[in-house]
């Protein structure tokens, strides 16, 4: 597992507890979710400059190369930011957080989550 800042070991000490069925499954899915649309934004991105166009290929535009690229990155994120004893941690650290602090985190991390779809839609209206 990857050290983390705090903001992200929050991050994950929330999505963990948005749900009870699948905890684990959640936070890696989202993450790896969140990770791939900003990564997806910044190739769009790049490749809106006059000087990358040519060297900058975007591989997501049909099905086979999606998968291709989405796989690896799921099962990389699950290796990255996995690990059980490090959760507790987490877990135990924020645990008794205050309801100032549980609200205000809760607004950034809602802001982390839907930050990339917002930025994509700002992206797909300037071009």
């Amino acid at each position: 597992m990857l050290p983390l800042c705090k903001f992200y070991r929050y991050l994950i000490y929330r999505l963990y507890h948005f749900s009870c069925d699948t905890p684990v499954l959640n936070v890696i899915l989202t993450l790896a979710m969140v990770h791939f649309f900003l990564l997806i934004d910044l190739l769009v991105i790049l490749s809106s400059f006059p000087y990358l166009k040519g060297c900058l290929v975007v591989p997501f535009f049909n099905l086979k190369n999606r998968l291709l690229v989405i796989i690896p990155f799921f099962i990389a994120h699950y290796f990255l930011f996995y690990n059980k004893k490090k959760w507790n941690a987490i877990n135990v650290e924020f645990r008794d957080e205050s309801p100032r602090h549980k609200k205000i985190g809760l607004i950034l991390v809602w802001s982390y989550l839907l930050m990339p779809e917002v930025l994509m839609v700002v992206v797909a209206m300037l071009k």
